[in-house]
């Protein structure tokens, strides 16, 4: 038995409509992409410090809104710190700003370096840093936070052959279910300048 072949033939006038059609959707095809990059790319300022690669506070701010969400959901309990760069103003006072801006760049490397990868890390303005540290211990971010200020001030920093003096002083907060970012925000801020001004006396003494 022979097989049937059918075949689909258009006019010549509908061939060319559907040849007009089909340039214009790969037209909308390469705006749509075009569109899709533009969007990410926006997302990526709109998140990002203009400084260094970290995220910036608005992204922390939801973030910390996230991670409550979670608490209340799953019991999943995080940790905001706030980190205040130390030596920051007598390098822009002695080397410039441009020395103070490749410490900050220099310190969001160390910080990027020495976290998880599901820990976030955020420029919050200034001299200001935050990480929010996820399934933590307080005990186990203290550790963490004591690496971090080691590396801190171990870590070499060079600009234009001046070797560059820095530190940082921390504070945290155990998120909790009750919390609003806000009220987490204010308390790790209140732990950092506490232990800044304990750090300054046991300096002066």
């Amino acid at each position: 038995m022979q097989s049937l072949k059918i075949e689909n033939r258009a006019p010549s006038g509908d061939a060319e409509r559907i040849r007009d059609l089909e340039a214009q959707l790969a037209v909308l095809r390469r705006e749509l992409l075009s569109l899709r990059i533009a969007n990410s790319e926006l997302e990526r300022v709109v998140e990002r410090d203009t400084l260094t690669p970290l995220y910036n506070r608005r992204y922390l701010i939801n973030a910390i809104n996230d991670r409550l969400k979670r608490l209340g959901r799953y019991g999943t309990r995080s940790i905001l710190v706030f980190m205040d760069v130390d030596g920051l103003k007598s390098i822009n006072d002695t080397h410039g700003h441009c020395a103070g801006d490749y410490a900050l760049i220099h310190i969001a490397g160390l910080l990027s370096a020495n976290v998880r990868a599901t820990d976030i890390v955020a420029r919050i303005g200034g001299d200001e840093f935050a990480l929010v540290l996820e399934e933590l211990s307080k005990e186990e971010a203290v550790a963490k936070l004591a690496d971090l200020q080691t590396a801190i001030a171990q870590t070499p920093c060079e600009f234009n052959c001046a070797k560059l003096t820095l530190g940082a002083s921390f504070g945290m907060a155990v998120m909790l279910e009750s919390d609003t970012d806000e009220a987490l925000v204010a308390r790790a801020d209140a732990d950092m300048y506490a232990n800044k001004r304990k750090s300054r006396k046991q300096r002066a003494a």
